[in-house]
This record gives structure tokens, sequence and C-alpha cells, in this order.
């Protein structure tokens, strides 16, 4: 459904601020220096076994460079977060300078089963490549 747009909610401007913030820190730390090669996963520490988030820093960090095959490699579902704070982040500059329309997004529960079922499948593809 298309609808008369008005300027981004503040909630809508505090995600674009968390996406920019994720993007913008994906592009500038490196991955094998200090900070982020001081973090390990304590899930797969302790279990062996990847969490639901294994691989989603490496996603961003191919990203943001347009490495687009490695970051779905890295993990699916990080690549997929990484594309909607991108998009997200395009979508409320557009909305601030002004764009008239804006597609309205409801939460259904189709909707939910799918983002369920896309955790599931981003897991079991991050466990069959452990």
């Amino acid at each position: 459904m298309i609808a008369r747009a008005g300027p981004p909610s503040v909630h809508a401007l505090g995600l674009a601020g968390v996406a920019a913030a994720l993007l913008g820190a994906a592009a500038v730390l490196p991955m094998d220096l200090p900070p982020l090669s001081l973090f390990a996963c304590p899930f797969r520490a302790a279990t062996g076994w990847p969490c639901l988030a294994c691989g989603c820093t490496h996603a961003f960090h191919h990203f943001v460079r347009g490495e687009f095959v490695a970051a779905f490699l890295s993990s699916p579902l990080g690549t997929s977060v990484a594309l909607a704070a991108a998009a997200h982040l395009l979508w409320t500059a557009l909305r601030i300078a002004g764009l008239p329309y804006a597609p309205r997004l409801t939460m259904t529960p189709r909707l939910r089963w799918a983002a369920a079922a896309a955790l599931a499948a981003n897991w079991a593809f991050l466990a069959v490549r452990a």
C-alpha cells in the first residue's frame, strides 16, 4: 500500500542512526585487529555450534566493501540485515529530503513466520558450513 508520508518518525530516525553507526563501524574497523579480533562467539566456544548471529560481523564487513558473495557466505542473515540497514538509511534520508510517498509495511502473522523461517534457514546454513 502506498500512502502519503510525512517526515520520518523519531523511531525511524533512531533506527537510521543505528544503521549508520553499524555500517560506518563495519567500513572503518579492521576485522583482523583489535577491537573486533578480541571478540569470540561465547555460544560457539561453549557448544561448538554457531549461534544465530555467527558471521554477521564478517557479513557487514564484506557488505560495505561491495564483496556481496563473501558477505552472503559469511552469513545470509547478516547480509540481509546489512542490506536492510542500508535501504532504511537511504529511505529515511529521502524522506527527510521531502520524498512525498513511502510504502507502509504492516506486521502480519505471515511476515512473522517468514522471519522465523529465515532465522532457522540461516542457522541451518551456518551449522552445515561449520
